[in-house]
């Protein structure tokens, strides 16, 4: 039972950061292909680092980059944490990886649960807007293929929110329904986003090692706009993004939050002091 609440809690960390599920458009016409490639046209590489809090303790690091060629998008979403799941605690330590046209049209995807939590892994290969191929690997048992029948393009979680920020401007009170499929599960079903409010953040952007506190502090912030995006009925597809889509802030489960900050703050405060462990998804690096 613990064990599958720690898989259940990296899932829904992972998802805010690229994630478990994918989504496919519930209605995809010549309207969305045209907004999908306007949006294409917008995505700029580069990397976000995120800090894990529980309360006000950190506990954990996560790290979102996008890389492009003239070619194609690969997304590389990394989250570790230790969650409150149990005694003793549990770490949980997820990575996932994308590769998409420069159409934002998915072709492959990677999702790799470790630590306590693992090893899962759950791996997608999709054949144009037909066919997705997953092999899914639990522990030690013989992996598992299943060839799923599509009935349009599909998105990893992020990719959402960025084709909303990029390819339409977020706008407060639009909403944006989608049919999601989880590859771990094997389920799919509908899910409606609504975008509900705008707001300023002031998020750290540099930092700088503070001798006395013995931890690195924000040198620089920077304010930006962000829009709240809710998943109608509750649910994981929650929390703030700004104007390219990428995630500000969340929180993915009770008690837990997510916020955008520098690299030294977000990953070198975290690890000083700590070593990774054996089981850890390789390094416990971005």
């Amino acid at each position: 039972m613990k064990r599958r609440r720690a898989v259940a809690a990296g899932a829904i960390l992972a998802l805010w950061l690229g994630g478990l599920a994918t989504l496919a458009f519930r209605q995809f016409d010549q309207g969305e292909s045209a907004r999908l490639e306007r949006a294409a046209l917008l995505v700029s590489p580069g990397a976000e680092y995120y800090g894990v809090f529980d309360g006000g303790r950190q506990v954990g690091f996560g790290s979102s980059t996008i890389d492009t060629s003239a070619a194609w998008v690969r997304i590389t979403d990394f989250v570790v944490a230790d969650l409150s799941t149990g005694r003793p605690r549990r770490r949980v330590a997820a990575r996932t990886t994308a590769r998409l046209t420069r159409g934002l049209r998915l072709t492959f995807f990677r999702y790799e649960l470790g630590a306590d939590a693992g090893p899962y892994t759950a791996t997608g290969t999709v054949f144009g807007d037909t066919l997705l191929s997953l092999v899914v690997s639990a522990g030690h048992a013989r992996p598992v293929t299943q060839r799923i029948r599509l009935h349009g393009p599909l998105f990893l979680p992020t990719m959402v929110p960025m084709v909303i920020a990029l390819g339409d401007r977020a706008k407060v009170g639009e909403q944006y329904t989608y049919d999601v499929f989880d590859p771990v599960t094997g389920s799919s079903g509908p899910v409606t986003v609504r975008v509900n409010a705008e707001s300023l953040f002031v998020v750290p952007d540099s930092a700088m090692f503070d001798t006395t506190a013995g931890r690195w502090v924000a040198a620089h912030e920077d304010t930006l706009r962000a829009w709240r995006l809710e998943q109608l009925g509750g649910g994981r597809l929650t929390g703030w993004i700004d104007s390219r889509g990428r995630m500000v802030s969340a929180e993915p489960l009770e008690h837990l939050a997510m916020h955008r900050t520098a690299y030294e703050m977000a990953y070198l405060n975290w690890t000083r002091g700590r070593r990774p462990r054996a089981g850890d998804l390789h390094r416990m690096t971005p």
